[in-house]
């Protein structure tokens, strides 16, 4: 998986590129905890590039938007694709992590 990070403003863009999958979960976490420390605290994952996700990817946005919160700041997610959307569904995270079909509507959002 790669990550690469773009900060426009007070928002840092997030684009993932691969999978995030057990293995690659520790990169996403990471990220998350590198963006606080750095005083970033409103992110925006755009998920045009993640090719999958499976339940342990799904912990990490959990982690990441639990992270976020707790600083008070926020996370969105842009662009995700129809199988990303309905594990937001199925998993009751689309009540807290809110996805957009482009990242300029993700980052008004914040």
């Amino acid at each position: 998986m790669r990550i690469d990070i773009n900060d426009i403003d007070d928002i840092t863009v997030v684009t993932v590129d691969g999978m995030i999958t057990l293995g690659s979960d520790v990169q996403l976490s990471e990220m998350f905890d590198k963006e606080i420390a750095r005083g970033r605290t409103k992110i925006v994952l755009d998920m045009t590039k993640v090719k999958y996700i499976d339940s342990i990817g799904m912990g990490q946005l959990a982690g990441g938007y639990t992270a976020l919160d707790d600083v008070n700041g926020s996370l969105v997610l842009a662009r995700t694709n129809s199988k990303v959307n309905e594990l937001l569904r199925l998993t009751g995270l689309q009540n807290h992590i809110k996805a957009f079909p482009t990242v300029e509507e993700a980052i008004d959002s914040l």
